[in-house]
């Protein structure tokens, strides 16, 4: 029982405590795909976490899957991460005390500890087969225990290893989990845990190319770089007590855990294309703001009070860890693109017209930049509506836009020829303009509006026509009509 004892007097004295100061947090992606909605909302949290008591936020890059890392994708999540505003204070790019952050060059730095680990006979080399392993998960399935390794090496005699190694068969090296012991510890978010050893099999540290697994690299990891809270999905929970066993085998600190809920699609299902995940190299070609997303992301499964657009600093003052849900959260369009018009309404015309300024390509010089802006921003989420605004005012023949061609017909030629015989060389104002036409023509209401906005604009909803007709001009307004009239 002496491996209990130590385990739980060791977490027995580790205890969250409520206002205990966040010295680092971290985040650390394998470079296998983009970075998607819900590895982002892990970042944001451990960032907002780690601002709010002016810690540290770490980057690590785990890439130790040498067939599937690739740099392109280290180098995207950084990108990523940078157009989210979510810079991190030690990691790529931006150094630290580690002599790098990508694990695939710190091979020679777990060597060591595989060595200690060794010296302790506390890792041993298993030849059990793939097709071995399926073979006993399945027995043990239908005898209806949980799958798990049996230990079937821990035990091998140094011929039987070297009668494997000779044979040219390669191992991997399991950890011994302490026996008949409990690992207990406090999760920030899901509480009170408890884990007996005997449900927990020997876990590999080491792969057959001598390259470390997650459950080793990430621990170590964690430690050495001074990291005290770990926050990650709850599918990492059951990962914690061998994480814990193999940290307190080494000597090494131990930091603080929060596993949070799943972020599941808007079916319930783990994220997927077909349920809403989102890569976040789309959401920014999509035109999303980066404030947008944050604010969205900051209220699944964690409870900020208002609706208020916030800055970063501000999210992270607001931000608490008794506020984080227990429960999944499920990804919700509406409320991302709720958070993305807030955002838009808080742009200045000057930061709207940069984040528009590829969509303005094909604007009139007669047409001042701004003044565009400032007609079709409240009327406008993304940057294409603001380019189909240009190409419906001024690029885009009439005929071609089948949704308004109905409207102008119904209204006939005879409207249009009218309509322009009522406008003045020089309109001033519209409202007035409106009326001559509607008693020349003798019509009102929709039958008199819609005609006209279809004609002017090239689409049935908009910004009222005043300003667009101020914006415009009436030779174009005239022009338009004209155009109208021969549909």
């Amino acid at each position: 029982m002496r491996e209990e004892a130590i385990i739980r007097t060791l977490w027995l004295s580790f205890q969250y405590i409520k206002d205990m100061k966040v010295n680092k947090t971290r985040f650390c992606p394998s470079p296998t795909g983009l970075l998607h909605l819900g590895n982002l909302r892990t970042s944001l949290f451990s960032s907002l976490i780690a601002k709010k008591d002016n810690g540290s936020f770490l980057l690590r890059i785990e890439d130790t899957d040498l067939e599937r890392s690739k740099k392109e994708f280290s180098t995207a999540i950084c990108n990523d991460l940078k157009w989210m505003g979510l810079d991190w204070d030690e990691g790529p790019e931006v150094g630290g005390k580690e002599d790098s952050y990508y694990q695939s060059e710190r091979i020679d730095l777990y060597e060591e500890f595989y060595k200690a680990l060794l010296e302790k006979n506390l890792i041993y080399p298993c030849f059990t087969s793939e097709e071995e392993l399926k073979i006993i998960r399945r027995n043990q399935i239908a005898s209806g225990q949980p799958p798990r390794y049996t230990g079937v090496w821990s035990d091998a005699t140094e011929k039987e290893v070297k009668d494997e190694l000779d044979k040219g068969n390669k191992p991997v090296y399991r950890f011994r989990i302490p026996k008949n012991s409990t690992i207990e510890f406090k999760d920030l978010v899901k509480g009170e845990q408890s884990f007996s050893t005997d449900d927990l099999d020997d876990f590999i540290v080491r792969k057959k190319d001598n390259t470390p697994t997650f459950m080793f690299a990430n621990a170590i990891d964690d430690s050495l770089m001074g990291v005290d809270l770990v926050l990650r999905g709850d599918d990492h929970l059951s990962n914690t007590p061998r994480q814990i066993a193999l940290l307190e085998s080494l000597g090494l600190s131990l930091p603080r855990y929060a596993h949070v809920s799943l972020f599941t699609g808007s079916d319930g299902a783990p994220l997927s294309k077909r349920n809403g995940s989102i890569s976040i190299n789309d959401l920014r070609e999509q035109g999303y703001l980066p404030i947008a997303v944050s604010n969205y992301l900051s209220r699944v499964g964690h409870t900020i009070v208002d609706n208020d657009l916030k800055t970063h600093s501000e999210l992270a003052n607001e931000f608490k860890i008794d506020n984080i849900s227990s429960s999944p959260s499920k990804f919700d369009m509406d409320q991302l693109l709720y958070w993305q018009k807030k955002a838009v309404e808080e742009l200045n015309i000057n930061e709207c017209s940069i984040w528009l300024k590829d969509s303005l390509e094909g604007l009139p010089a007669s047409v001042n930049n701004e003044n565009f802006v400032a007609l079709i921003k409240d009327n406008i989420n993304f940057p294409h509506e603001a380019q189909e605004y240009l190409n419906n005012l001024f690029l885009t023949p009439l005929a071609q836009r089948e949704e308004i061609i109905n409207i102008i017909r119904s209204a006939g030629k005879e409207f249009y020829l009218q309509a322009c015989d009522a406008i003045p060389s020089e309109i001033t104002d519209w409202s007035e303009t409106t009326k001559n036409i509607g008693s020349i023509t003798g019509k009102k209401g929709k039958e008199l509006f819609m005609p006209l906005r279809c004609a002017i604009t090239g689409q049935t909803k908009g910004p009222e026509l005043d300003r667009v007709v101020n914006l415009i001009g009436t030779e174009h307004v005239l022009k338009k009509l004209k155009e109208a009239s021969a549909l």
